[in-house]
């Protein structure tokens, strides 16, 4: 059976708080220690530990190194210093972001895909223009463009080459592309034109 995942909420019981603060904080500890080692930075921790009768906080790796590193970034140009320091809801927000662009770019993927399926099966005539909607038309139209600008982006590339008239993958590609193109441009004059217009 896998790991509950654990609620973060104030915990309500004296004792489990107690044990929880405990295995956190030298969990805490021991992380920044191996991060001090590994990569052979300099770091402090400073917790206020409210079950710490004598002093009321706990500093790794001392205090005297601490107050050192602190010295050290409050003795920093503020440009420099703001630019070192991580700021919890600037952090959320990027990360908030970065994902809200990768889910628009896979929207925009699956779109093209579902593009790329309609105009195949309008090709092999499994789908009729009449059951084509204006928007879909200007949607085919833009896929079969595209693709088209690639291949002369290719042909362009290997026009250099003598044999690049002979590819055997760039010419019936190109060959395919250009006749969704003529099909949709001359065949459908009024569909293309409708869709354009709606747009």
């Amino acid at each position: 059976m896998g790991k509950q995942k654990t609620n973060i909420e104030f915990i309500a019981k004296d004792s489990r708080r107690r044990a929880t603060f405990k295995q956190r904080k030298e969990n805490i500890f021991k992380k920044a220690s191996e991060l001090s080692t590994l990569c052979d930075v300099r770091m402090c921790v400073i917790i206020d530990n409210p079950y710490e009768q004598r002093y009321g906080y706990e500093v790794l790796p001392s205090e005297q190194e601490a107050i050192e590193l602190l010295h050290g970034f409050h003795g920093m140009p503020s440009r420099k210093k703001s630019a070192k320091t991580t700021n919890p809801e600037e952090v959320m927000q990027q990360q908030i972001r970065k994902a809200q662009e990768q889910l628009l770019k896979l929207e925009l993927e699956n779109h093209e895909l579902e593009l790329e399926i309609l105009m195949h099966e309008y090709m092999d005539g499994a789908r009729a223009m009449n059951e084509i909607s204006p928007e879909e038309a200007r949607g085919i139209l833009w896929v079969a463009e595209k693709r088209l600008r690639v291949v002369e982006a290719r042909i362009d590339m290997l026009s250099s080459k003598a044999d690049y008239a002979e590819n055997s993958t760039t010419q019936p590609f190109m060959q395919e592309t250009s006749e969704i193109v003529v099909h949709l441009k001359n065949e459908n004059v009024e569909k293309i034109q409708e869709a354009r217009v709606g747009n």
